[in-house]
């Protein structure tokens, strides 16, 4: 059965990638002033869907409490002002967008770059759906120091250009747009320069993720309206095969697609349909490329079946139109007139295997260099899981250049978004925290290699400091 692996091994940014501690300050500060967003309550629901073509995801708001939105911007790492404190969010050349939930109603955020960026970008948009009546920009950030270019509006849509140097951030917040009963937001990238992502945030404080969107295609934003939800399919691409091996450019070949039940570890069965929820007759299941598939285009199914269980689907490679570069295979359609459902599996066009730029296991953080007299549980490395899928980390083991090992506990799984810490000394282990229960310190302050391998000896992280 073909799978998404959590592999990171050679990856850059793992130390460097930052998790989402920001807050937020005055409807025009988009910022916590340092504190932590982990801290704050969760919204109670989700409340949107976001959509690109045929992909949809259900999304929450970020939560700040009655922090406001403006201290993310305006930051410059010459002279320090802004938020010197705060962390931005991983990946430093990234476009972002997400919905914040802060003391009255929700708003739009739009933040670019990051502090530790080396090199700066543009990012050019154009909106339909803002309501100029019921809403305004609540922060134009500006942090060279010259005038963004918010364009005048006409016929309720609106273009901003947000341009930003190395060791800055740049955006805006829009505030208004949101309270709306019935209406759908789009937000076209015309323009992502210096930008290496571009991606929407979500999920509840201390679990914060991401979905990556395809940076040629709009996104529409739209409220659930209580009704629609957005559930995961168990997708097995190519179940015949080991190996999701096929020719993208093969006129005549197909490819198979099974749904199979939910897999029995899951964490939330509810976030999944079963493939008898799925009637391809009813409601089609399209298939193809997440850049295809952004572009409201997709494969319709040949042929379907069912056995043992599992819903069979055929469809013609070419018509799904994957290219070389493609990492994945998105199905996707509904259940019922109120539930999306989308499910993907790894594809190796043409044999390349181009899964290692998405998020796995990291290195998030580390603190090694503890005083003398210091209790061993202050020496620490700390673990997060940067992917969308839950990480079992049943038979892995972290090892320094030494050899000294930790065997992870039986039954230990790392969900998406989700971080622990292997501390050095004694102590009782939870979900956030484990202990090697060594009497000597682990890790050489000058200079270590933090190696990570799977239960079958593959290593998954080899991070050197």
């Amino acid at each position: 059965m073909s799978r998404e692996s959590p592999d990171a091994a050679g990856r850059d940014g793992g130390i460097g990638r930052r998790e989402f501690v920001a807050g937020v300050g005055s409807v025009a500060a988009l910022g916590m002033g340092g504190a932590v967003l982990h801290d704050q309550e969760p919204p109670e629901e989700s409340s949107y869907i976001l959509q690109q073509g045929y992909l949809r995801w259900e999304v929450d708001p970020l939560a700040g409490g009655d922090r406001t939105a403006g201290e993310f911007y305006g930051y410059d790492s010459s002279s320090g002002t802004g938020i010197p404190a705060a962390k931005i969010v991983e990946e430093p050349a990234a476009a972002r967008l997400f919905v914040y939930s802060g003391p009255v109603d929700d708003s739009i955020v739009f933040l670019n770059g990051a502090t530790d960026t080396d090199r700066g970008g543009t990012a050019f948009y154009a909106f339909s759906g803002l309501s100029r009546d019921q809403g305004e920009w609540a922060v134009r950030d500006d942090p060279m120091g010259v005038d963004d270019d918010f364009e005048k509006w006409a016929g309720g849509n609106g273009k901003v250009r947000w341009e930003w140097d190395a060791g800055e951030t740049d955006g805006g917040v829009f505030y208004g747009a949101l309270g709306r009963e019935d209406y759908t937001i789009s937000i076209d990238p015309k323009t992502l320069r210096g930008v290496d992502t571009w991606r929407f945030l979500t999920g509840t404080p201390g679990a914060t993720r991401y979905v990556d969107l395809y940076p040629g295609k709009p996104a529409k934003l739209k409220p659930t309206k209580g009704t629609k939800s957005v559930r995961r399919a168990n997708v097995e691409l190519m179940p015949e095969h080991e190996a999701n091996v096929f020719d993208p450019y093969a006129s005549e070949e197909r490819i198979t697609v099974a749904v199979h039940e939910p897999p029995t570890d899951a964490t939330n069965p509810d976030e999944w349909v079963s493939p008898t929820d799925l009637d391809p007759g009813n409601y089609a299941l399209n298939f193809g490329s997440k850049s295809y598939l952004a572009g409201q285009n997709a494969a319709q199914p040949q042929k379907y079946f069912r056995n043992g269980g599992s819903l069979y689907l055929q469809y013609n490679v070419r018509a799904a139109q994957f290219t070389l570069d493609s990492a994945y295979g998105y199905l996707v359609g509904k259940a019922d007139e109120h539930t999306f459902v989308r499910g993907r599996d790894v594809v190796k066009p043409g044999g390349y295997d181009n899964t290692d730029d998405e998020a796995g296991l990291t290195v998030s953080d580390m603190h090694v260099d503890i005083a003398g007299d210091a209790p061993l549980t202050e020496e620490w490395v700390a673990f997060r899981n940067d992917g969308t899928e839950p990480v079992d980390m049943t038979g892995y083991t972290i090892s320094d250049a030494e050899g000294w090992e930790f065997f992870m506990p039986d039954g230990f799984t790392l969900r998406a978004g989700e971080s622990f810490r292997l501390h050095t000394g004694d102590g009782e282990y939870g979900p956030d925290h484990l202990y090697w229960d060594v009497q000597s310190e682990v890790w050489d302050a000058d200079g270590d290699t933090i190696t990570v391998t799977d239960a079958d000896g593959n290593r998954v992280i080899e991070y050197a400091y």
